[in-house]
């Protein structure tokens, strides 16, 4: 645990129930009732309550044979998700290296994470002025190229829920009306792309194009970040070097 969480942050019982996750190891995947609240130094009957509970959703299971517990198949699942998404940052790095080396400008590499769309990867322009976005940093879904391209492929029911959230106006070119907005993003779906002037921050826009896995389904957004009056010049070429960037990701990652 890191030093400078404060222990009054800290939920009791969710940092029981992560050590308890942590005592799983290759060298004892199984633990019973008993020994693993003497390991924990906790009550017999507190375990059991946790490993119930855990078991409800999936994150561990019992042995039927020996009545003790393993670790689940939801953290096999949490597990892939978070290998799938390093496997996406390694296959991509390289490429937009060399999109933002051909195009000047900055490259970023963005996911949907919740509610919220999280910025996984980029490669600065090293223009003098230049738009970026801190690696990590959560953005609203609705305004900017990258989060749009990313929305437009959610299912109509997450669409919803983060329109029923409300639409954070940032500039006067922010689409905060809902049916203005689920129109638009029918368009980008037809079109396969987004382009966008102004709508998150004044004079910036933004090139976006979807990254796809072997079945097809949208993973990631790949974008161009930059200054309007720059990018406005030769938005059909920057386009097309976008496009042919995710297209060669999207292969590497086993798309068709």
């Amino acid at each position: 645990m890191a030093d400078n969480v404060k222990k009054t942050a800290i939920l009791e019982t969710g940092d029981r129930i992560l050590r308890m996750l942590e005592c799983f190891t290759v060298d004892k995947p199984e633990w019973g009732v008993t020994e693993l609240g003497e390991h924990l130094g906790l009550y017999k009957s507190v375990v059991h309550r946790m490993l119930v509970t855990l078991e409800h959703r999936g994150f561990v299971s019992k042995n039927p044979v020996t009545q003790k517990y393993v670790l689940g198949i939801k953290l096999f699942e949490l597990g892939t998700i978070v290998a799938n998404q390093m496997n996406l940052r390694t296959v991509a790095k390289p490429i937009m290296e060399k999109l933002c080396e051909s195009t000047g400008e900055t490259v970023m590499l963005m996911i949907v994470d919740g509610l919220e769309c999280l910025c996984i990867e980029k490669v600065e322009s090293s223009q003098s002025v230049r738009y970026t976005s801190p690696l990590g940093k959560r953005v609203s879904l609705h305004a900017g190229a990258t989060t749009k391209i990313l929305l437009a492929n959610l299912s109509p029911d997450k669409i919803n829920q983060i329109i029923s959230r409300g639409l954070q106006k940032f500039t006067e070119h922010t689409i905060v009306d809902p049916s203005e907005l689920l129109d638009h993003l029918q368009t980008i779906r037809e079109q396969g792309y987004c382009i966008s002037s102004n709508d998150f921050s004044l004079g910036g826009m933004g090139i976006a194009v979807p990254i796809r896995d072997h079945m097809g389904e949208v993973i990631a957004g790949l974008s161009l970040s930059g200054l309007e009056f720059r990018m406005s010049k030769i938005t059909d070429d920057l386009l097309l070097q976008c496009l042919n960037a995710a297209d060669l990701i999207s292969k590497r990652l086993g798309g068709k």
